[in-house]
């Protein structure tokens, strides 16, 4: 087993320190490198000018391995990352002109004529490397000195995506020899506490595996992680059946794609009918790939007149009630399924807020229904004061209600 390299980050860019724009680079880098045998042990931002830049690499701590960069490379005349660089790894620019030629055409391919402000992005160091940019014009820099290697990057995700994992993440492989095993388990309905309460009972029988809790408003994401394969397989054993009815899915999985997945193999089908979601239900489920093939539809159903006229929900219901309902909820559900033909309707009516409130019905107040034609029941919910938080919740019940239906039935 190889040793675990510790690594620096260097966030570039006035943009992230005021709050214009988030930086989830960091978040991506610092989860993406421990499969490969790195950690992220220190971490600052800083303004994209000389000073800044200096003051960071002279104040790295001294057990760091590798440094990353990110930011600061494009052809805008306040990218100033690569001068600050050359200079303080003692390098010099050297015009590449086969990497002009080749800039030259991509531009041509796309019918327009390359400016010259991109022709520092043709610059490579006379000490140090360039690393490949697949998706962008602004290649990367390598550079070492006897303390650590830094990789520098554009800030633009896609492109520093594709720059770790050509290049930076397999070299970080291969440097460190260190394997890590990483599972992530996507999990919804239920709290962070509450999980932790549950799986607390296993934890010191597996003190080689560490467990993150990584909360959302949709759920909470377990990343387990371990440097023995055996470690981590027996504490996944004893795991699974207390987080079984909440896990979902894995790293990459919606939990519309585990939706989806189940409505395909018992071959169902579902209809939405949906208020204070506004259709983000539908949303969701037609963002699979194959959806047409069980979503039949879905009936955004906001004003009284239209749950009335087109679900066949009661006016008598309506008045004795409220549209923010069970009973609405059932008649809208049960509506819908009729209306489009499928085996499943869902149904979402709610007061999203922030108004519209009152003791009985607060704001956060969300009925989810569903009926089949054997089964029907609703669910109310309280969620948050906060209008789209409350939507996004509202979907992800309604979502997490229909998968285990199918799952159980019940």
């Amino acid at each position: 087993m190889g040793h675990e390299l510790n690594i620096g980050l260097i966030t570039i860019g006035a943009e992230l320190l005021n709050g214009a724009r988030t930086d989830t680079n960091a978040a991506w880098i610092g989860q993406s490198v421990i499969p490969v045998g790195g950690n992220v042990v220190w971490h600052m931002t800083v303004n994209d000018d000389k000073s800044s830049i200096e003051s960071a690499l002279d104040n790295l701590p001294q057990h760091i391995d590798i440094v990353l960069c990110t930011g600061g490379l494009g052809p805008t005349h306040d990218d100033i990352t690569p001068t600050v660089l050359y200079q303080y790894f003692n390098a010099e620019p050297e015009f590449d002109e086969a990497y002009w030629q080749i800039l030259t055409k991509k531009f041509a391919a796309r019918g327009r004529v390359i400016p010259e402000s991109n022709r520092n992005q043709a610059m490579k160091p006379n000490v140090g490397d360039v690393i490949p940019n697949p998706v962008g014009s602004a290649r990367g820099l390598h550079f070492s000195n006897d303390d650590y290697e830094l990789f520098a990057m554009p800030g633009v995700p896609a492109e520093m995506k594709s720059m770790m994992n050509n290049t930076v993440l397999p070299w970080i492989d291969e440097q460190s020899n260190h394997e890590t095993f990483v599972t992530t388990w996507r999990t919804t309905g239920i709290m962070e506490s509450v999980l932790f309460e549950r799986l607390d009972p296993i934890l010191n029988n597996h003190p080689h595996v560490d467990i993150a809790f990584l909360p959302k408003f949709t759920g909470v994401d377990l990343r387990i992680s371990s440097d023995d394969q055996s470690s981590m397989t027996a504490f996944l054993a004893e795991a699974e059946p207390i987080v079984k009815k909440y896990h979902f899915g894995d790293e990459d999985t919606e939990l519309e794609d585990a939706v989806g997945s189940i409505l395909l193999e018992t071959g169902k089908t579902i209809a939405t009918a949906e208020s204070c979601t506004g259709g983000l239900i539908g949303d969701r489920l037609t963002n699979v790939s194959g959806s047409s093939s069980y979503f039949k539809g879905g009936v955004v159903a906001y004003s009284n007149a239209v749950k009335m006229n087109a679900l066949n929900v009661k006016k008598t219901t309506l008045d004795a009630h409220g549209a923010v309902s069970e009973e609405t909820a059932i008649e809208m559900a049960r509506g819908v399924r009729k209306y489009l033909d499928a085996d499943m309707g869902v149904s979402t009516t709610g007061i999203a807020g922030p108004t519209g409130g009152t003791d009985e019905k607060p704001v956060g107040l969300v009925y989810v229904g569903i009926s089949t034609a054997d089964y029907e029941k609703v669910y109310r919910f309280t969620f948050t004061p906060h209008r789209k938080t409350n939507k996004l919740m509202s979907s992800q019940a309604a979502l997490n209600i229909t998968r285990l239906y199918l799952l159980n039935g019940a």
